[in-house]
């Protein structure tokens, strides 16, 4: 399976694969791939994926362009195949066609604070046999770009997909999905903050450097 190995021994939800979701065309940052953007000494993709790959078996990464770039970060990247550029739906489909896990944890390429117990608490939130989309809620807004789903869900994303039904919420009536509260730790305050424009990544990067 095209993937990152874990790099740390730290024990991973060996039923979950992760995916970081880094396809989109950075509209709002000028065109710039938003994963491959420097925060403090590495590209933002990798504080992601130090954050997620302790919690799960293998991490994945869906890209649309700059495999070279990727390649040479580690990643074995995935694209959105027959639907480009077709939002975070096309990346997990990418990522369920590549897992071989009962379930996946999808995250944006831009979380660098990401909970470290993400799968953890996902994954507990209901019982293994529950196939509802999981989603964390921060106290003010559910993350969509956190999402884990049971790999059974690739036969409605792609019936989505194929019937032109982009969005997650779209999917989500399908599946059905969980809200998992996160809003209690005052140390997640930060934890899902994202990066959609160039004035939050320099903001960020002021509370980066030393």
């Amino acid at each position: 399976m095209p993937g990152h190995p874990n790099p740390t021994p730290a024990a991973p939800c060996t039923e979950v694969t992760g995916l970081i979701l880094a396809g989109g065309r950075g509209a709002r940052l000028g065109g710039a791939d938003k994963g491959l953007l420097p925060l403090t000494s590495q590209p933002l993709v990798q504080h992601v994926f130090e954050r997620l790959a302790p919690q799960v078996r293998t991490v994945l990464l869906s890209a649309n362009r700059n495999h070279a770039r990727y390649r040479a970060l580690g990643f074995a990247p995935l694209d959105d195949g027959p639907y480009p550029y077709a939002g975070p739906l096309a990346g997990l489909r990418a990522g369920l066609r590549a897992c071989d896990t009962p379930w996946l944890l999808a995250v944006a390429c831009d979380l660098p604070r990401l909970p470290l117990d993400l799968c953890a608490r996902l994954l507990a939130a209901a019982p293994r046999q529950d196939a509802r989309a999981r989603v964390p809620f921060d106290g003010t807004r559910h993350q969509y770009a956190c999402v884990l789903l049971p790999a059974s869900a690739l036969a409605a994303i792609e019936d989505n997909l194929k019937n032109g039904r982009h969005s997650l919420q779209a999917l989500f009536a399908t599946t059905g999905w969980l809200s998992v509260d996160f809003s209690r730790d005052a140390q997640r305050q930060d934890a899902f903050a994202n990066l959609n424009t160039l004035a939050d990544f320099e903001t960020l990067t002021r509370t980066e450097q030393p």
